[in-house]
């Protein structure tokens, strides 16, 4: 090549390179110009606005955002932080200050942990919203250590509505007195008529056996409608199976009141929810007294009895008999 051409080919390269930064200005020009009078330039806009957020991130720190509202109880995964009208992954541009040392700005401290509550969409993680590591993800996950959860039908306890997770309370079992029911041996003896008139005179035929069954449970999950299969059959279509709409709550209690809350259950006592206070300066160990119905025979609320019973025989015939108690 001779070294004229060589010359020529580089001068035109330049002047290239000239016209096509000068089309460049004249078109950004134009665009501003447009873009003053009010004139939409969709994609000089986006250009102006991802310079100006390149900008405004200089010197911050990404943190990762929600972009899905999450459940409680869910493990956290990739799809949880994919932003996917963007089409990138969720975060927030943020100063040192604002993070601090509470703020999660990693993806990788994140995935695969179980999320403690409900997480809208748009939210900075920090590690009061997670479980601690290793936890199973589901319902197992908000059961706190040490307690066995039960799910019941909301229908069968009384003033559990309305409960969110976390909130305590104490359940109480009430199974009336029937006095009329009640069966077993008369009572002889000069008292009796006595022990019959004190009986009524503190109502006895009219009270209950009042128990607390549950001390300091916790709500695991609050209300849920859950569709139950029913199977019914009929003269035109024979077996058929249809559902029914159930309002369950499940609720943490102790190892030890499972199995009288479930005999409270079985007995078909009326259980009645009752609500502790939510605020921090309440003792977790309080304690709800039980109840037991007043007889003349047993002490309650520091009264002494008055009367005892006892087997009195005469020739073929035995009986019992009330006397007063010694002092």
């Amino acid at each position: 090549m001779r070294p004229g051409s060589s010359r020529r080919l580089l001068g035109g390269a330049r002047w290239l390179v000239f016209i096509v930064l000068v089309g460049v200005a004249a078109v950004m020009g134009l665009g501003a110009l447009l873009v003053s009078q009010g004139i939409p330039v969709p994609i000089l806009d986006r250009w102006l606005s991802e310079a100006r957020l390149a900008r405004e991130r200089i010197g911050k720190t990404p943190v990762p955002l929600s972009a899905v509202a999450i459940p409680a109880y869910t493990q956290l995964t990739r799809d949880h932080f994919w932003d996917a009208r963007n089409n990138r992954l969720a975060v927030a541009y943020l100063d040192k200050q604002q993070v601090g040392d509470v703020i999660i700005t990693r993806f990788d401290q994140l995935i695969g942990r179980v999320l403690d509550h409900d997480k809208p969409a748009g939210y900075v993680f920090t590690e009061s919203d997670l479980l601690p590591p290793g936890t199973r993800p589901g319902l197992v996950a908000g059961i706190p250590p040490g307690m066995r959860a039960i799910r019941i039908d909301a229908g069968k306890i009384q003033g559990v509505h309305g409960l969110k997770r976390g909130d305590r309370f104490d359940l109480v079992a009430t199974i009336p007195i029937d006095a009329k029911a009640v069966t077993g041996p008369a009572l002889k003896g000069i008292f009796a008529p006595q022990l019959d008139m004190q009986a009524r005179l503190s109502n006895a035929q009219k009270q209950a056996t009042v128990r607390v069954i549950v001390q300091n449970g916790t709500v695991v999950s609050p209300l849920t409608n859950r569709l139950v299969p029913v199977s019914s059959r009929t003269l035109t279509q024979g077996q058929v199976t249809q559902t029914r709409p159930v309002q369950e709550v499940v609720i943490a209690v102790s190892p030890d009141e499972v199995a009288r809350f479930t005999e409270a259950l079985a007995v078909g006592a009326e259980i009645t929810c009752v609500p502790r206070s939510g605020s921090p300066d309440d003792p977790p160990d309080s304690f709800t007294p039980n109840r037991s119905p007043h007889t003349p025979f047993t002490e309650e609320a520091g009264v002494p009895s008055s009367m005892s019973v006892v087997e009195t025989i005469s020739g073929t015939q035995r009986a019992l008999s009330a006397v007063p108690q010694r002092k």
